[in-house]
Parts: structure tokens; C-alpha cells; sequence
């Protein structure tokens, strides 16, 4: 699993941090916290936005 977040300008995130946002995601499934690429989150959103899955991949949402 990947686990993505927003980073200020110039931050590196450590792989402690990476270890943390991976076990948050894991645990509460997408947040503003942590999220995947199918549900990301905007910076500043509290309201995620749905990633679409083009057909004919043999994926569903």
C-alpha cells in the first residue's frame, strides 16, 4: 500500500513519518492525514475527491 500527504514546500518527509501516515491509512482508511491516488484529498479539503477508473482495466471502484 502507498500512502500519500501534503508537504510544505521544501520538507523531507523522514521514513518515520512515511511509517506513520502508512499505519494511520491503513487504520482509518483515506483522511486529509493520509491517502491513496483513487481517494485524495485536496490541500485544505476535508472532503475527499474520488479518483475514476478507466474501463476496460478489469478494476471497480
Amino acid at each position: 500500500m502507498t500512502a500519500l500527504w501534503w508537504v510544505p514546500a521544501g520538507h523531507r518527509p523522514t521514513v518515520a513519518e512515511a511509517e506513520a501516515r502508512l499505519l494511520h491509512l491503513r487504520t482509518n482508511g483515506p483522511t486529509p492525514y493520509a491517502f491513496t491516488l483513487r481517494t485524495s484529498f485536496p490541500p485544505g479539503a476535508s472532503e475527499p475527491v474520488l479518483g475514476e477508473v478507466p474501463e476496460g482495466l478489469g478494476c471497480s471502484v
